[in-house]
């Protein structure tokens, strides 16, 4: 791992659980810890909301108050799942951004690694997303506005379910709808297991201009419990460079599909 993806790992850390420390940093990127110590004091000086102590570093905002990660135990587990994949797919989902738009975040890990993208981006956009960890990420750039949809935040989760029938997102005009899903097949589309989260990405497929799905090649060809959407409802499949050749040209007859190292599409 390079040195600028460990500082955007432990920053991350530190705004999701408002404090970090060495020892754990070092065991979880297999790094000894005077490079953690090293990472963290460039970290400190570079950013004004992290704060220096002894064995780790605080995120300020987070400075004597619950950690989110206690309201999103697991949460860790799902970034951690396939990390390396979800990266290629998110810095290859920058370049379908345009300035301006309006754009619409899931509360997936692969949105949340696209989401820590968005946040050093220099460009005027509106994120709108129900993820807690994406959008504390995206309050951090000045050029973001952020709108997080209300509701019940059940536990172990970092979703916020709008169970109030007040979906936000159809108050808005929305020019991309970013999602990931479970499980992506030729039959059945795009799946989860969670049916509050079938019936909310449903509604907002349906409410976006453009919908870009995140799909790392693990999920292909498997199906969850439900389906939100079908293959023709997709205007693009963004996926990682590990997806076998097959596989690839399979979905390629169905949807419009690219992979992370695939050139840039001339249209979007």
């Amino acid at each position: 791992m390079l040195a600028t993806e460990r500082e955007d790992f432990i920053r991350n850390q530190a705004i999701l659980k408002g404090v970090v420390y060495v020892n754990q940093l070092a065991e979880e990127l297999k790094v000894s810890r005077p490079t953690i110590r090293s990472d963290i004091d460039k970290l400190a000086k570079k950013y004004d909301d992290l704060h220096r102590v002894h064995g780790g570093v605080t995120y300020k905002e987070k400075e004597n108050q619950a950690s989110l990660s206690e309201m999103i135990l697991g949460y860790n587990e799902r970034i951690f799942s396939n990390r390396d994949r979800k990266k290629e797919i998110a810095e290859k989902a920058i370049d379908y951004i345009v300035e301006g738009e309006t754009i619409l975040l899931d509360s997936s890990s692969t949105c949340f690694e696209f989401a820590s993208l968005l946040s050093k981006l220099d460009k005027r956009l509106t994120v709108i997303t129900n993820g807690l960890s994406t959008a504390a990420v995206l309050k951090q750039n000045p050029s973001i506005s952020v709108i997080i949809i209300g509701g019940l935040v059940k536990l172990n989760s970092n979703t916020v379910y709008d169970e109030f029938d007040i979906n936000i997102s159809t108050s808005f005009n929305i020019d991309k709808y970013f999602f990931s899903a479970s499980g992506v097949s030729i039959d059945n589309g795009f799946s989860e297991f969670n049916f509050m989260e079938v019936k909310h990405k449903r509604l907002n497929v349906l409410n976006s201009k453009q919908t870009i799905a995140l799909i790392d090649s693990t999920k292909f060809l498997k199906d969850s419990s439900s389906t939100f959407c079908k293959m023709d409802e997709v205007n693009l499949l963004i996926t990682d460079s590990k997806i076998d050749y097959e596989t690839f040209e399979t979905f390629n007859k169905r949807i419009s599909i690219v992979r992370s190292n695939d050139p840039v599409p001339t249209t979007n």
